[in-house]
Order: structure tokens, then C-alpha cells, then sequence
């Protein structure tokens, strides 16, 4: 294996990178790794890999990877512009949260001894007895449980499977363009070949089967349509079952976003059709509408002999859908707490809230009839691909480029309804104030907005990175910190000079700076939160303690919280001026937990008082991830004032636990108050590596 650097600073990494191997008539395949997880390579280098004793197979080089090549500019925006500030209404990734009851029945499935054994690969039971139901309640069809539907780990793992079992080496497959750019993945994965069929906005995006190649293996229909979010009639159907019938090609109707609809009016399905399950599989995932992305469960309806293909090609693949999972889609397809329509009329909301800003900022888009999505124009004289990136970069706003579905796509962004109406009433703000329409040529717009354009396009935009601008702000910050305590720890004992930051400390680019965000999770929400870690340096103002003593009088003693541990000194809300406090607020206002450094006599640095907020312990906890936050910051704290040594003690054995896995080491006893508390300490070593852990929770 080859390694070199190279400079990455004039155009974009990406990942993976092909290299043209003219001395052996081969293409390579380099693998990037990104200079701020290999810190001892200059900023401006990147680390490849190139090459190995075992070639990998020439299908990797056969795709366009057209997906990952606009999620990684995206991943240039954050990088650049910082993780927090991009919105993505690119992905097709909801941000709801699934049905209460599915996540119910998941939690007690889990529990079922039966559920961790191995399981049948073709689903379930109880899943098909409900999507009997469930098909004959939503589309008027009657199918045999028992024969004609399986179960399958999302519809794209129904697709691959189906390609498995009836498509050979070389055999064409139909696809719509534009069209869900996974097809021409495993397309590409089996070795088949792509024939793209042409949907056109004049004709609704319906297909014209006079046009359509009858020498194809495999038709695929995708109504609701990704991206442009059109319904298929049952007329259109009626023709792709007699077509079908009469050239021998099978039909996949992939209906992912099938319950997903603006006015309320459900699309059609092609097992609506008599004589449809001879040629053609419907498939239906729970991953949309029921926003179950991340559990991984769709079914395929079809009769028994091809369901009994695709099983025999499943039993090639193995694997199967986690039993507890089936019964989680069986709690979302019986729909009890009415989740399809709650989350139709937020979609709905969403959508008027962009239709009307795209109406006001030039556009012609008009609400679609299904999908949670928005199918856009750009302006005059733009690609997809310039505007994507121009909306990207001078926003951070992400839409879908029209181009990764397909040439059909030229011209049309796709945005996403993944986020709340307030998020998306700001995105569009900030395109407003970017100066950013979509009525006006490109040629119209002023040349250095022009020229700046073009370098969004061809990669060579940048600026310096959000990170690194952070960080030289933040090393200022510190100088200034460090000119101030020292003013004020003047006329104080010579240990709190250990309070001092450091004037030539080698600070690595992971610490968690003063006033920094972090991730945390709201587990009964599941949803993710920003929190805001702060600074209370020794001896401050008055108003500083003021405020946090009516943060803890107002937040945590005003209530009862019977399972949680509140410390003494929060309890009586004493706090101690010759120490560093730590806190850590949520958007909200609210304090979710606090803690501070203090220096003994002997000079040695002792975290103390963590305590994370009352409705954060417990079985029922409501936010985590609260007291590794503070302990970050404390330990950046250190490496800031050149303190090598932090330690704790603790009386609670489930709190050594949780120190230990911090990366903390037990370093002997010390009584406190007669009790004996186990000491345990990290050293600056042990400090970086967790601090390289928990990078992944800092938001820049």
C-alpha cells in the first residue's frame, strides 16, 4: 500500500478519488483521509492511500456516485461555513418522529426472548396478517397473507433482491429519468445495464409505453415520483400490465412515499390492476411516511411464485428483518393514533410555508401532489448542479441538484420538507438576504458574483474553515482571559495562578471552547439539541452567580424530582467564588447541568459539584449526554491552563463506571466528610483521547 499528501487546498477532497493509472491501464482508487483526524500532516494536506496487492472490482469504478458527490460539497459547506449553520433540505430523510406505538411495540418485542434468535428470513406472520389488512382497507386488494407478501430490511433491499432474482448479467432495466439515482446503483451493483426512459413535466412525468425498448428485463415505476413528487393514474397501470404482459418485462412499483399526500386524495398502486401480480411486485417501506428511516422495514406484494423467487434470492443474501422491527411497521400500518394524518397536515404546512417564499423570490413551483417534496426551477442560465452550490454556499441551504436524478433533472432543484416551518422560514430568509432569486438570469447578477459562482462549480471556492476560525478567535479569546485573571488573581493566593491560561500551550483543535455548542440528545423527544457550555471564572462579577443561583433555585428546587440527586451545595445554592465554574444550557434557557474546577492547597486540580439537571437522571431522563459535555470542557479547561492532572472522587460505584469510561484511571481513596470516595484522575494524555472521542459532539 502506497501512502502520499497531497496539496487539497485549491480544490475539494473527494472521496473515494479516482486516478488514472496510465503505466498499467488501470484506474485506482484512493482513499482521503481528512487532515483533522491525522493532525500530524500540514492543514493544507490531505492523506491518500493508493493501491493495494488486491485490486477491488472494476464495478466500483463503474458508478457516478452521483449521490455521495453532493452530499460531500455539503460536507465542504459545513466545513467551511460550520456544521451548525447548514441547513439540509436536500436528503429525503424525515425529521419526525415515528408512530408512539410503533416505538411501544419495539421496546416490548425487545424484551421477547424469541426475538434474538435467528429468525424467518421472508418476515414474520403477524406483519403479513397486517398488511392484508392494511392492503385491503387502503387499496380495495385482497392478497394472501401467506403467500404473496415479504418482508424486506427498506424498499432499496427489495429492489436489489428482485434484480437477484430475475435479472442476469448484461439484462436491461428500465428506469425513469428523472428517477431515484439508487436504481442506477444497483443497477451497476448487478451488472445489468441501464435504459432510461424519459419523463417529461408536459406529460405529468408519466411514462410513454409506445417509446418505452421491449427487449428490457425489468420495468421500474416509482409513483409517488422522486423527485418531482407526481401521481400515476390507474389508467397509466392498466397500460404498463398489458405492455408488461405482452413483452415478458416485470414491473417493480416502488411506492415509498405512498401516504404522503398535499390534498389528502391517495395514489393509486399497481395491484389495484387484475392480472398484476403475474408480472409485477408492489413495494411499500415504512421509512417515509411513517418516518422510520432507521428501522430498516418495507414489504413486497406480489403472487406466490415470485415471492417465492425473491425469497430463494433473500436465501443467497441472507439476513432478515429484526422481529422486533416487524412489529414496530405492524404498530405504524394499523395507524391507531391517526400518525398519517398528523404528519400529511405538518407536510402540508411545510409546503405552503416554501411555496409561498419560492413564489415570492420569482419562482413558478407549485405544491405536488404527493411526496414531502418540492420539485424547483432554477433561474435562467444556471445548471442544477451551479445553483445547488451558489444557494449552498452563499445561504447554507442545501436543495437536491435536479442532475443527481437523472439529465431530465437539468434545470430543477428538489427541496426537502425536513424541517419545521420556523427552520424553513429562516432558510429562505437567509437566501432573501443573499440576494439570492430565482427570476433572475445569471448574466444579470454582477460579475464578481458571477465569478464566484463559477468557483462553486468547478471546486475551487474556499474560505478559511469555520473550525479554524473559530479557533484563532478563540486562542484572542484566551490572551485576553489571560491578561484579565491575571489582573485579578493579583492580590489572591499563588495557587490560582493555575486558573491562568497558558500563553504558549499547544491547544489541539478538538478542545471544547468556552461558550462553544454541543450536541445532546432528548431521548424522549429523539431528537437532537444544541447546548451551549459556559465559563464562570474565579472571582467574578456578583450578577454571575446571581444568575446561576436563580437558575438553580427557579429550574431544579422549585419542583420534586423524586429519583434524582441534587448536591448539597445546589441544594442550599452555595457557591464558592474561588472556583471555575461550568455550565451548560439548551436553547430554551434551561440549565441541564453545572460543575466546577477548584485548585487544593497542595496545587492540585479536582473536578467538583458535577451535577447534571433533576429531569436528566433517572430511568426517565429526559436530555444525555449533559455531564460528559461539562467533563469535556473541564478537561479542555486543562489543557488550556497547562493543568496535567484532573481529578474526581465519588462515593457511587455507577459513577466510578462512568469516569472509567471516560478514560479516567482509580487513583486510591480520600475520605470526605467521613465517607471514603474512590479518587480517580485523567492525565493530559488521556484528557486528548477523550477529547478525540467526543469530537463528534462539537458543533462549530
Amino acid at each position: 500500500m502506497k501512502i502520499y499528501a497531497i496539496n487539497t487546498t485549491e480544490k475539494y477532497r473527494q472521496n473515494p478519488l479516482k486516478i488514472n493509472d496510465s503505466k498499467n491501464n488501470n484506474t485506482v482508487i484512493g482513499k482521503i483521509v481528512d487532515r483533522q483526524y491525522n493532525s500530524g500532516i500540514p492543514k493544507n494536506l490531505s492523506l491518500i492511500y493508493f493501491g493495494s496487492l488486491i485490486q477491488p472490482a472494476k464495478r466500483l469504478t463503474k458508478s457516478d456516485y452521483l449521490i455521495s458527490a453532493y452530499i460531500k460539497e455539503i460536507g465542504k459547506a459545513r466545513y467551511l461555513h460550520g456544521d451548525r449553520a447548514v441547513v439540509d433540505l436536500s436528503m429525503g430523510n424525515p425529521d419526525l418522529t415515528p408512530p408512539e406505538k410503533a416505538k411501544q411495540a419495539l421496546k416490548e418485542k425487545v424484551n421477547d426472548l424469541w426475538s434474538h434468535r435467528y429468525n424467518n428470513p421472508k418476515g414474520e406472520g403477524a406483519l403479513f396478517y397486517a398488511v392484508e389488512n392494511w392492503m385491503k382497507t387502503r387499496f380495495g386488494v385482497q392478497i394472501n397473507p401467506r403467500t404473496e407478501v415479504m418482508a424486506t430490511s427498506g424498499s432499496s433491499d427489495a429492489v436489489d433482491h428482485i434484480f437477484t432474482a430475475y435479472a442476469n448479467y448484461g439484462d436491461k432495466v428500465l428506469v425513469p429519468n428523472p428517477g431515484y439515482s439508487l436504481y442506477d446503483d444497483l443497477i451497476t451493483r448487478h451488472d445489468l445495464k441501464k435504459v432510461q426512459f424519459d419523463l417529461k413535466p408536459e406529460n405529468g412525468y408519466l411514462p410513454d409505453f409506445s417509446k418505452m425498448p421491449d427487449d428490457a428485463k425489468i420495468l421500474i415505476l416509482n409513483y409517488p415520483h422522486n423527485p418531482t413528487g407526481s401521481f400515476a393514474p390507474k389508467k397509466v397501470f392498466e397500460q404498463a400490465v398489458e405492455w408488461a404482459k405482452k413483452h415478458k418485462v416485470l414491473i417493480i412499483h416502488d411506492m415509498d412515499n405512498s401516504e404522503v399526500t398535499h390534498t389528502g386524495r391517495k395514489p393509486a398502486g399497481i395491484m389495484q390492476i387484475p392480472g398484476a401480480k403475474e408480472v409485477a411486485f408492489q413495494v411499500h417501506t415504512m421509512s417515509k411516511a411513517q418516518s422510520m428511516p432507521g428501522f430498516r422495514v418495507a414489504f413486497t406484494i406480489s403472487d406466490k411464485e415470485n415471492i417465492d423467487n425473491l425469497l430463494n434470492a433473500k436465501y443467497l443474501s441472507g439476513g432478515s428483518v429484526y422481529v422486533p422491527v416487524q412489529h414496530a411497521a405492524i404498530a405504524a400500518l394499523k395507524d391507531e393514533e391517526g400518525f398519517i394524518n398528523k404528519i400529511n397536515k405538518i407536510y402540508r404546512g411545510r409546503k405552503n410555508t416554501a411555496i409561498k417564499w419560492l413564489n415570492k423570490l420569482g419562482s413558478d413551483a407549485k405544491p405536488t401532489d404527493g411526496t414531502y417534496y418540492l420539485w424547483a426551477k432554477v433561474p435562467p442560465e444556471f445548471t442544477s448542479d451551479e445553483f445547488f452550490k451558489y444557494v449552498l454556499h452563499k445561504s447554507q441551504v442545501a436543495f437536491t441538484p435536479g442532475t443527481v436524478f437523472g439529465t431530465n433533472g437539468e434545470g430543477y432543484v428538489r427541496i426537502v420538507m425536513s424541517a419545521d416551518e420556523n427552520t424553513i422560514n429562516k432558510c429562505f430568509e437567509r437566501i432573501e438576504k443573499a440576494g439570492i432569486r430565482f427570476d433572475v438570469p445569471k448574466s444579470k447578477l454582477p460579475l464578481e458574483t458571477q465569478k464566484e459562482i463559477a468557483s462553486m462549480a468547478d471546486g475551487s471556492y474556499s474560505i478559511t474553515p469555520k473550525e479554524d476560525r473559530d479557533f484563532a478567535r478563540y486562542m484572542e479569546t484566551l490572551a485576553q482571559r489571560r491578561i484579565m485573571l491575571t489582573q485579578r488573581l493579583a492580590d489572591k493566593d499563588s495557587k490560582f495562578s493555575k486558573f491562568i491560561p497558558q500563553k504558549d500551550v499547544n491547544l489541539p483543535w478538538n478542545i471544547l471552547k468556552d461558550g462553544q455548542s454541543v450536541y445532546v440528545q432528548n431521548v424522549r423527544e429523539g431528537k437532537p439539541l444544541f447546548a451551549d457550555v459556559k465559563d464562570i471564572p474565579p472571582f467574578s462579577d456578583k450578577s454571575e452567580y446571581l444568575t446561576l443561583a436563580n437558575d438553580i433555585k427557579n429550574q431544579w428546587l422549585k419542583k420534586s424530582y423524586p429519583d434524582a440527586d441534587i448536591l448539597p451545595a445546589y441544594k442550599s445554592v452555595t457557591l464558592y467564588p474561588d472556583a471555575n465554574y461550568f455550565t451548560l444550557r439548551t436553547e430554551d434557557g434551561r440549565l441541564q447541568a453545572v460543575a466546577n474546577v477548584e485548585i487544593q492547597n497542595n496545587g492540585e486540580v479536582w473536578g467538583r459539584s458535577l451535577n447534571t439537571a433533576p429531569w436528566n437522571q433517572g430511568s426517565e431522563a429526559e436530555i444525555r449526554g449533559c455531564g460528559k459535555a461539562v467533563i469535556a470542557r473541564m478537561v479542555s479547561f486543562c489543557l488550556e491552563t497547562g493543568n496535567k492532572i484532573l481529578k474526581f472522587a465519588t462515593n457511587k460505584p455507577e459513577n466510578v463506571k462512568f469516569y472509567k469510561n471516560l478514560g479516567m484511571v482509580e487513583d486510591g481513596t480520600r475520605n470526605f466528610n467521613g465517607e471514603i470516595h474512590t479518587v480517580l484522575k485523567f492525565v493530559e494524555d488521556s484528557m486528548k483521547t477523550f477529547l478525540n472521542k467526543y469530537q463528534i459532539n462539537l458543533s462549530f
